[in-house]
């Protein structure tokens, strides 16, 4: 039989698992639109966990902490930006600055490292290939197209190809 405090961890950890899993997937997608939907979903979740558990003396994960420093970091920013992903994690330096830094601490002694997310992302398991538009081609007289190839390497550096194939004008 389970205790009301544990159904009550049972939660926290839920939502905190549905957090890290979103800063997991942020890491993997390039920048663009879906990065605001990936914000504002966070931004429920963790709303809610606030609203549940930020006050009392109950324990927090420090990655609540941090992502809800983020996301007021980028509030009212303008233009509109997207949360650092790569600055939330259990051991994000704001949340010694933060007035639920006790909280941080009473969960760190729960010893249950399960959502300690670091805030530096874990290397890439591969190449991930980057598809760019094709560059306008003048529709006069064309020598050769050029085709490239951008592929950014485990390593984060940038790897880049060019292949010419010829045309033949025959005009």
């Amino acid at each position: 039989m389970s205790t009301p405090v544990d159904n009550s961890l049972t939660n926290l950890k839920a939502s905190t698992g549905q957090i890290m899993a979103i800063i997991s997937a942020a890491w993997q997608i390039p920048p663009g639109p879906s990065h605001s939907a990936l914000g504002k979903q966070v931004a429920t979740l963790v709303a809610d966990v606030v609203k549940e558990y930020g006050s009392g003396d109950g324990p927090l994960p420090g990655l609540i902490i941090s992502c809800s420093k983020e996301l007021l970091r980028i509030r009212n920013m303008v233009p509109k930006v997207w949360p650092d992903w790569h600055s939330i994690g259990y051991d994000d330096p704001r949340i010694l600055r933060h007035a639920w830094y006790p909280k941080a601490l009473a969960w760190k002694a729960l010893g249950d490292p399960t959502f300690n997310l670091p805030t530096a992302a874990p290397p890439s398991t591969g190449p991930i290939p980057v598809k760019l538009p094709s560059p306008a081609i003048p529709a006069g007289n064309v020598a050769g197209l050029l085709r490239t190839r951008i592929v950014l390497n485990s390593s984060g550096s940038i790897r880049a190809s060019a292949k010419v194939q010829r045309c033949v004008d025959r005009n």
